[in-house]
């Protein structure tokens, strides 16, 4: 588990003309000098993010983060593959249904970072937000068996993958037989975005 002083910090911020810029080549989000210090909330539904609810809590910092906004246009995603390549060799993948808990938090001398986690933490997400680049959504054939992959990437430095988080087929059904409403969510996110989101360093 990360440690450190925790200090909430997102709220979803929006960029004005963004539909108009879906026809040039993706530019890098940058954040507003006059929102990066406000009042803070305790962790909230990702779905929530949005709404402006709940108590704040004063002498706390929060930074808006379109990451954070990205995030909470996943919840209806429902059950998503969560995919880490490790740099020392190791692979790991587990599934969590996307309607998570978000957080967000700076740890001296390491950065912010945004958790997601279920309420009873038996699945919990830390994300670099410093080290997040882009996020590239994709719709691609399998390597095996041809069915529809839909995929969203988070990268970092150079492009280097971070995070795949790709729809869950029905197990019970088996590849390429996905959940209701899952892909209409992933194509409604895609049409909001476009290909790719880039984050200014």
């Amino acid at each position: 588990l990360l440690v450190g002083s925790a200090s909430a910090f997102l709220a979803p911020t929006s960029i004005p003309g963004q539909a108009s810029q879906r026809s040039r080549a993706p530019s890098c989000t940058r954040l507003p000098a006059t929102e990066k210090k406000t009042l803070a909330r305790p962790p909230i539904p990702l779905a929530s993010l949005r709404a402006g609810t709940g108590p704040a809590t004063p002498a706390e910092n929060k930074l808006h983060h379109k990451l954070a906004e990205i995030m909470a246009d996943c919840s209806g995603f429902g059950l998503t593959r969560f995919v880490m390549v490790g740099g020392a060799g190791a692979i790991l993948e587990t599934t969590s249904d996307f309607d998570l808990v978000a957080k967000g938090f700076e740890v001296p001398g390491k950065g912010k970072y945004l958790t997601l986690a279920t309420e009873d933490k038996l699945f919990e997400l830390h994300i670099g937000l410093d080290k997040v680049t882009e996020v590239t959504f994709s719709q691609d054939p399998a390597k095996a068996g041809g069915h529809t992959m839909h995929v969203m990437r988070l990268k970092g430095e150079n492009g280097t993958p971070m995070l795949s988080c790709m729809l869950q087929y029905d197990p019970a059904k088996g590849p390429g037989n996905y959940f209701e409403g899952s892909v209409a969510a992933f194509e409604k996110l895609m049409g909001k975005y476009g290909p790719s989101v880039k984050f200014c360093q």
